[in-house]
């Protein structure tokens, strides 16, 4: 789920506490929030969110910082009630394991995001060569344009190196949210996932508050969307493929002749981690 905007008037805690509840009730594995939490980033708009938040029963929830959360220096506030804002967290699967790296793509005040540099050896190291389960990364800001939302803006500032940062490392799925719209993208082996508003009337178009459940097995990758507060009666799908990507393309060039960074110096190879 994503875009909570906890704080504002078109927020409506109906439908977080609906969510959160139908959340529990599917038990899952993994339980994933990206981004906008908040409205402008005041510490009892994350104090308020961080209430609703507990209720969640999922031994694995992951939160990332949105554009909104990092107003008025809200950045500080996130730390405190929710964390580091890049994290790495492990969830057992059937195959093995999944790893869901979360990156803070937000700048303080700055609608737009970027990656930057500073975390592309980071996400490497964590992701290259990662062979237990899926790979996942979560990130606020959209990489790829999503339809029905009008004109392209506020978007990832780095998403094609970004992009070409993923397809290399051969991540299966990246979690978004920012545009309020629910869509799958599936480039180059890639499944890029956006979530709604789930708890907020800031809808565009046609598309009411929802959330996405996604399964993964070891065959395939199913999403729905659901509408917070009617269950399974609200679910609609919204994508499927098959676990492992299917494709008869090749890409030649070295990522090298458009992308360079260094290996995180900070991290240990992936063979020296327990």
């Amino acid at each position: 789920m994503s875009d909570l905007h906890v704080g504002e008037g078109l927020f409506r805690p109906e439908l977080l506490s609906a969510a959160i509840r139908e959340a529990n009730e599917l038990a899952p594995d993994l339980v994933v929030i990206a981004g906008d939490l908040t409205m402008e980033g005041y510490r009892n708009e994350f104090e308020e969110c961080k209430r609703f938040l507990s209720e969640l029963a999922c031994g694995h929830v992951v939160v990332a910082m949105g554009n909104h959360d990092a107003r008025n220096v809200g950045y500080r506030h996130f730390e405190d009630f929710f964390g580091a804002r890049d994290s790495v967290t492990t969830v057992a699967v059937s195959e093995g394991r999944a790893k869901v790296v979360a990156i803070d793509s937000t700048k303080p005040d700055l609608d737009e995001g970027e990656v930057g540099r500073e975390h592309y050896g980071w996400l490497d190291a964590e992701l290259r060569g990662w062979t237990e389960g899926p790979r996942i990364v979560v990130i606020h800001h959209h990489i790829l344009a999503v339809p029905g939302t009008g004109r392209d803006v506020n978007n990832l500032r780095d998403a094609g190196d970004v992009m070409a940062i993923l397809r290399e490392l051969e991540v299966d799925l990246v979690l978004s949210g920012h545009r309020h719209v629910p869509y799958v993208w599936s480039i180059s082996g890639v499944r890029v996932v956006h979530s709604g508003t789930v708890s907020t009337l800031r809808v565009r178009g046609t598309m009411p508050p929802s959330y996405n459940v996604i399964e993964i097995d070891a065959d395939e990758v199913s999403i729905a969307l659901r509408q917070p507060g009617q269950g399974s009666q609200g679910e609609e799908p919204l994508a499927r493929f098959a676990r492992q990507p299917v494709t008869t393309s090749s890409f030649y060039p070295e990522l090298e002749r458009f992308v360079r960074y260094d290996r995180d110096p900070l991290s240990p190879p992936p063979a020296a981690r327990a």
